[in-house]
């Protein structure tokens, strides 16, 4: 059976949580998989383990200046809605106030 949940007791060896792509080990000829039962693992073969760590940490060093462009665009873009904010409020108080006084004056 390759497929574990959280908290099960199964023999040792390598699985990767899904999900969040977490590489787990379990020492000994037995333990328990962490989390709870909503945790689910999938068991990799010894012989996998080397390859798929290799390759998840080339696709991490690709990939990681892509994530960098995008969290600094999205902190860019919160700052100027932030801003734009800012300047909008005391705007349409003021268009709100006009509004006002034309409807009494």
């Amino acid at each position: 059976m390759l497929n574990h949940k959280g908290g099960e007791n199964t023999k040792g060896g390598f699985y990767l949580k899904k999900g969040e792509w977490e590489i787990v080990t379990v020492e000994g000829k037995n333990g328990t998989l962490p989390g709870g039962v909503e945790c689910e693992y999938l068991k990799l073969p010894a012989i996998l383990f080397v390859p798929l760590a290799m390759v998840m940490g080339a696709l991490y060093v690709m990939f990681l200046p892509f994530i960098g462009f995008a969290m600094l665009f999205k902190m860019i873009a919160k700052k100027a809605v932030h801003g734009l904010r800012a300047l909008a409020h005391p705007f349409a108080a003021r268009l709100a106030e006009e509004h006002i006084e034309k409807q009494n004056g």
